[in-house]
């Protein structure tokens, strides 16, 4: 939109002048438009994301500790409760992609969820209440049973597996 106040003779030369700045700041001010209107839509979903995230961890921390309680359990019945719960806790936050293939002891699982929120096998004795040799042991026999080659590699196909959260 333009406008002009007075008496003032304008040629086409300068009325197409004029509308081609017009047609280019429209153009212009359409793009900001449409940049501003994707950045807050990744700014959302960069939100959303998070959030998601931060309770994907929580649902992984959760898991090792009620895994870690039921070790601690004399009642044979309550503990197998509670490892079935881990296991459908497992299953919520994944969908698996292969079959699972290993079947994993609860101990290997136990250390394996521990290893999963980043512990060293001396901070997962600790929790576990076992020895470093030992959950080196355990980790040993699920990444034979998983079939891998290191500890990380033993909570990706874990987690693909449905095994772990």
């Amino acid at each position: 939109y333009s406008a002009a106040r007075g008496v003032a003779r304008l040629g086409d030369r300068a009325i197409d002048v004029a509308m081609g700045v017009t047609r280019r700041l429209a153009g212009e001010l359409a793009v900001r438009d449409e940049v501003d209107r994707r950045l807050r839509l990744m700014r959302a979903a960069e939100d959303i994301g998070h959030r998601e995230q931060v309770a994907l961890e929580e649902v992984r921390e959760l898991h090792a500790e009620f895994r870690a309680i039921a070790q601690g359990l004399d009642d044979s019945a309550l503990r197998d409760r509670l490892h079935h719960a881990c296991d459908r806790l497992a299953g919520l936050t994944s969908k698996p992609e292969e079959t699972p293939t290993a079947k994993l002891t609860p101990r290997e699982l136990d250390v394996l969820s521990q290893v999963a929120l980043g512990c060293t096998n001396a901070e997962a004795g600790k929790r576990l209440s076992l020895r470093p040799e030992t959950v080196k042991a355990y980790l040993r026999s699920a990444m034979h049973k998983l079939e891998v080659h290191n500890r990380h590699e033993a909570v990706v196909v874990a987690r693909r597996q449905g095994i772990l959260p």
